[in-house]
Order: C-alpha cells, then sequence, then structure tokens
C-alpha cells in the first residue's frame, strides 16, 4: 500500500505535464528501501531457529530459501553477503546496497517472481506476511514509476519501459493478450526481445520482435487449420489471414494502405537493421530504432488479436 505524503504530491505536481523522463543506470535508497520494505510485507517472515521451540511460528522460510539458493548460484555479487544467517535479511541488504543496476534489477524480478508464485488464496499471515502479493507486485511497479526508473515487472519479468502512455496503451495490453496459452510462442518471442532491448542487443531484439510478429500470425493459422508454407514470413502470412476473412472490421479501401504498412513496416525494419548478413560499412542498430520495432510489434500483435476476436464473435465462438 502506498500512502502518498505531501513531499511527493508537491513532487508529482511539479512535473505534470511534462513528457515522461526515466532513468535506467540507478536506483535510489529510497526506491531500494521502499521496495526492501514490499517484498519482506509480502513474501513474509524469515524465522530463525533456535530448536527450543513449543510450537511452529508463522513463517515464509521456505521462499527465502529458494530466494536465497537462486542468487548464490546466478548473481556473483550476492555471495559477498552470504554470512548473514537471516536468508531475509541477507537479501534485502544486498538489494539496498548492490552498486550495479543490473544485479539490482536482477534480485528484484527475482523477489517479484516469487510474489507471482504465491498462492494467496490462503491466510497470508500464516507465512507472518502483512499483505498479499498480487498488490504487493503492484506496488513495486508503481515505486519505478514514483522514482523515474523506467522498469517494469509484466509476464513475470522486468522489462524497460520508455513511455507510460505507450506502455499503458500498447505494451501492457499486448501481453495480457500473449499470456493466452494458445500464443505462448509468440509470448516467448516478444519477451526475449525486450531481453535483449533492456541488454543493449538491439539487432537480436529487432530479429525477435519480427519473430513474435510472425509466431502470432502462424498461431492464428494453426487455429484455424489454414495452411500455410513452411519458410512463410510475414506479408506471405498476412496475405494468407487477410484471405481468409481476418480482418472483419468495416473499413474502407484505405484499408488496403494498412495491410500494405503491416507487409512492409516491421519486416522492412527486421531486414534492414536486424535480419541478415552484413558488410562492413552496415550501420550501427540503435537503441531509438529497437525500441520502435518492440512498440510497432505490440501495435500490430493487438490489431491482429483484436481481429482474431472479432472474426470468431462474428462466427458465433
Amino acid at each position: 500500500m502506498i500512502f502518498e505524503t505531501y513531499a511527493q504530491r508537491k513532487r508529482m505536481h511539479a512535473r505534470s505535464g511534462e513528457e515522461d523522463v526515466y532513468v535506467y543506470d540507478e536506483a535510489s535508497a529510497h526506491l531500494r528501501h521502499q521496495i526492501c520494505m514490499t517484498l519482506a510485507e509480502a513474501i513474509g517472515e524469515y524465522y530463525v531457529f533456535s530448536g527450543d521451540e513449543f510450537h511452529n511460528p508463522p513463517h515464509a522460510n521456505e521462499w527465502w530459501e529458494q530466494i536465497d539458493r537462486i542468487c548464490r548460484k546466478e548473481i556473483q555479487s550476492y555471495l559477498k553477503y552470504a554470512n548473514e544467517r537471516n536468508l531475509a535479511a541477507r537479501f534485502l541488504n544486498f538489494l539496498t546496497v548492490v552498486p550495479h543496476i543490473d544485479d539490482f534489477l536482477s534480485g528484484v524480478e527475482l523477489g517479484c517472481l516469487v510474489l507471482s508464485l504465491i498462492d494467496d488464496r490462503h491466510d497470508f499471515k500464516e507465512r507472518a506476511a502483512l499483505q498479499k502479493a498480487g498488490p504487493a507486485i503492484e506496488e513495486i511497479n508503481q515505486r519505478f514509476v514514483q522514482h523515474g526508473v523506467g522498469f517494469q515487472f509484466e509476464n513475470r519479468q522486468i522489462i524497460r519501459i520508455d513511455s507510460k502512455l505507450v506502455h499503458a496503451e500498447i505494451i501492457k495490453p499486448a501481453l495480457s493478450l500473449l499470456a493466452a496459452s494458445d500464443f505462448a510462442k509468440a509470448n516467448a518471442d516478444f519477451m526475449t526481445a525486450h531481453r535483449h532491448y533492456r541488454a543493449g542487443e538491439y539487432k537480436d531484439s529487432i530479429t525477435a520482435s519480427n519473430r513474435a510478429f510472425e509466431s502470432m500470425l502462424k498461431a492464428i493459422c494453426d487455429l484455424e487449420k489454414w495452411e500455410y508454407g513452411k519458410g512463410d514470413r510475414a506479408p506471405e502470412l498476412i496475405s494468407k489471414v487477410r484471405n481468409n476473412g481476418l480482418f472483419t472490421h468495416d473499413f474502407d479501401k484505405s484499408f488496403d494502405a494498412y495491410i500494405a504498412m503491416l507487409k512492409t513496416g516491421l519486416p522492412a525494419v527486421r531486414n534492414d537493421a536486424g535480419g541478415h548478413g552484413e558488410g562492413l560499412l552496415a550501420p550501427a542498430v540503435t537503441a531509438q530504432i529497437a525500441r520502435f520495432a518492440i512498440n510497432l510489434t505490440a501495435s500490430n500483435i493487438l490489431l491482429l488479436g483484436e481481429s482474431f476476436d472479432a472474426y470468431k464473435k462474428a462466427r458465433g465462438r
């Protein structure tokens, strides 16, 4: 739960009307403290047993033990904090002081992943928690926004965001659509694009974005048993779904221009920037181009998903 203080309201009022500006290479001590408190409140208490207990007190030791085991195995800088006996304190201290932003985000991602796995159908007080897991994830995402740090935990991963509007209106709805099991391959490709983008691997990000778009088209074809060639790419697949009546919207003739854009937009970005071998003088792929490819992929996926829903409803399904 976020309690909005006077100082916070004053800062938000001063920033109102400004363009979204996020930082990606640092996390303030205050943000770290707030996230650590939220994780501790929602995961629950780590109880250090003395051996003299007459009963088993409420605790969340199993979750903290899993976090600690993964951190010791996967995050080298975490080993500096491995002497603390209380595993919750060990992990939260790591998040508080670890200097590298990627290590901090890796820890936050793991903590949020644990929260997403916790079953809150039972009393959360059984693990000595102060709040439920789902609202805690929402709070952590709000803290990132509050501090202007451009990351969110979505679809069980930390992803980078560049605009609140684009994220709320395009990226988040696309992720929600891709969460359906029918689109698992497209979802995996799209999340891979985000991982490459966050790592600065922009060519790979563009290639994965295009794969996500093509995987979405193929999934629709598979669901409707529309045949397509093994080597078909986006332009051929778009023609296939259109010829089979996917786009049932009441568009005028200008829709042909949208279809042409679907065929040439993202595939062209991929071919020019990320899809083929290149010579010595090939231009570098920038973060802006990779971000454009991710946002365009999300928009295209939304169009396909909404069109598919309309197609099924028109047939009474």
